[in-house]
């Protein structure tokens, strides 16, 4: 449906959203040397001198910024199990929520969130910025506004990714581009919506309504490894690794076309086979963006799955991570 942006905010007088600020380029100014660094306070006095966010139409907010202030590459799950918890903690109070953090590990962030949070019912929309607001050409202003809309408007009660002209389920979206403002993609899944002079909003791809309630899962096991075939690699360092970890728990094996691998190599194949035999969990999952991984097409596909590697279908890197850390924190495997 083609929806108006005025129409969506028309009736959000009294709704409030929380604006989680964890870190990331929005909220940057220059330093002397020239390098980009995070100042505390800052995002929260530019939000709060934005004339749009004066509009009587636009939503109540609050602001919450962590300290220290995080690059997105120094996050992991601790970091994630925060913001569940600051959600959780602040869930009955607002309609939505909107978390600004840098864009490198968005996709990891958003996809792990998207599993913790069970029953979720309202619209948590991840958000950042390529530039960020203390530059005059910027993509801070609109992807925080939009994002905001959204969380407070959208009818789809799910973690989702906010970014340029798309609003992206989170444990769908990869990001595709470092330096271009179309940083982030859902290559298997439509967007839920696309911007323009209108917003084309897909209302058939919407969850339903939780019926059951809203609980975070706080605990996730990232003792986990991705592994990327390349031509002639060594399966001496794959072999030992399984070997010798006392530890890991699963290994996530992005592998060529639908699942395909080289057949002769029987180094590769005793490796799995061991891995399998220390009960470490084995997921295939294809290098190519699009498309995904069917372990029947192929001869080494076949014998993966023989042994007990599981297809991830088309997941991408960070929701299949995300989600064994999940899984494995849940005590579920």
């Amino acid at each position: 449906d083609d929806i108006n942006f005025n129409s969506m905010i028309s009736n959000n007088l009294k709704k409030r959203v929380l604006i989680i600020y964890t870190g990331g380029t929005m909220g940057m100014r220059h330093s002397k040397d020239g390098s980009l660094k995070p100042e505390a306070g800052y995002l929260t006095e530019r939000i709060k001198e934005l004339p749009e966010m004066c509009r009587p139409e636009m939503p109540e907010y609050t602001i919450i910024e962590y300290d220290p202030l995080l690059d997105s590459s120094c996050m992991g799950p601790r970091d994630w199990m925060k913001i569940a918890v600051d959600i959780q903690q602040n869930y009955l109070e607002y309609d939505g929520f909107v978390v600004i953090m840098g864009t490198d590990t968005m996709a990891y962030a958003s996809s792990a969130l998207s599993f913790m949070l069970e029953n979720l019912g309202k619209c948590i929309v991840f958000t950042g910025s390529q530039i960020p607001f203390c530059e005059v050409y910027n993509d801070a202003r609109r992807n925080l506004i939009v994002s905001i809309i959204f969380a407070i408007s959208s009818e789809f009660p799910e973690v989702c990714i906010c970014f340029n002209d798309k609003l992206l389920r989170a444990n769908r979206t990869v990001k595709v581009n470092s330096v271009g403002l179309n940083a982030f993609d859902s290559p298997n899944f439509p967007p839920l919506a696309t911007l323009g002079a209108f917003i084309q909003d897909n209302k058939e791809l919407a969850l339903s309504q939780p019926r059951g309630p809203f609980r975070v899962h706080t605990k996730l096991e990232a003792k986990i490894i991705v592994l990327k075939l390349v031509p002639g690699f060594d399966d001496e360092c794959i072999h030992a690794m399984v070997q010798y970890s006392t530890t890991l728990r699963a290994i996530v094996l992005e592998m060529y076309g639908t699942g395909n691998g080289p057949s002769n190599k029987d180094s590769l194949f005793k490796a799995i086979a061991l891995a399998r035999q220390k009960n470490i969990v084995v997921v295939a999952l294809s290098q190519c963006l699009q498309g995904g991984v069917s372990l029947d097409t192929y001869s080494m596909g076949r014998e993966f799955k023989r042994i007990g590697v599981i297809s991830g279908g088309d997941m991408t890197t960070e929701a299949c991570t995300t989600k064994l850390a999940y899984i494995f924190g849940r005590g579920i495997a």
